[in-house]
């Protein structure tokens, strides 16, 4: 009697287990088909080593200049008179008893952004003086109209002073040389180009003001070298032996 209720008693607990085991598989087992997957804890130190805070990118301001510039480049022409110096040189009592003309080109440089820049020109001139007498052994006695057209280039360095910018107000001063190259000499018509020197040279001072891209400038050239060529004729007027000084006023326009 003893044996048999042990083994009703071990046959409730076997069927009481049967029915609670598929409620339990179905609440805790994964979905068919999905891989299960171990996961266990790693006390292993980690190698990855956390990144230093960046410090922020500073911001920097710019001073910002719209029209700062270094090279110009100007179209520029106005008008000289030339005078002469030296031994028989033309007394001169003022402008009026010049020889006029004028002149146009265009010129580079100034680095009006620097205190100081370098520059040069490529310029054409006229110059003329009237009632000139000529008598030689190239050339028979004549007189007239002298008209020289040179082609001239100076290489100059200005000091600027005031504004660094294109459109503000810079005053300068100038100090450099230039050579003048003749290209044409003719006594009312007449060529005469022989009977003067190939080319002048000398130094230059100036002085100019700039604003709003606009310059107004003063030059002052002195030639070294003679007018006349030597042996090829006399020029009366006081030319004879003399050298040109030459005033040059420009009136000067940025393009850049």
């Amino acid at each position: 009697m003893r044996t048999f209720r042990r083994l009703m008693i071990a046959i409730v607990a076997i069927l009481v287990l049967a029915a609670a085991t598929p409620s339990f598989a179905q609440s805790s087992a994964p979905p068919a088909g999905t891989p299960l997957k171990l996961k266990i804890p790693s006390f292993a130190p980690s190698s990855v080593v956390p990144a230093a805070p960046t410090a922020p990118t500073p911001v920097r301001l710019m001073r910002v200049q719209d029209d700062d510039s270094g090279l110009g480049i100007f179209i520029q022409g106005g008008f000289l008179r030339s005078t002469t110096y030296g031994e028989n040189g033309v007394p001169t009592q003022g402008l009026s008893d010049a020889f006029p003309g004028f002149i146009v080109g265009i010129g580079f440089g100034g680095n009006k952004s620097g205190l100081f820049g370098i520059g040069a020109d490529i310029n054409y001139l006229r110059k003329r003086a009237d009632n000139v007498e000529i008598f030689g052994q190239d050339f028979p006695f004549a007189s007239g109209a002298l008209t020289l057209h040179y082609i001239e280039v100076p290489v100059w360095g200005r000091f600027n002073f005031g504004s660094r910018t294109k459109s503000g107000a810079t005053f300068y001063v100038m100090l450099g040389g230039f050579i003048d190259i003749l290209v044409k000499g003719d006594l009312e018509g007449e060529s005469i180009k022989n009977l003067f020197n190939g080319f002048d040279a000398g130094p230059l001072l100036g002085a100019g003001f700039e604003v709003a891209r606009i310059g107004f400038e003063y030059r002052a050239n002195w030639a070294l070298r003679t007018l006349q060529s030597t042996g090829n004729g006399t020029f009366l007027n006081g030319l004879e032996e003399s050298k040109a000084f030459t005033h040059v006023f420009l009136v000067k326009i940025r393009l850049n």
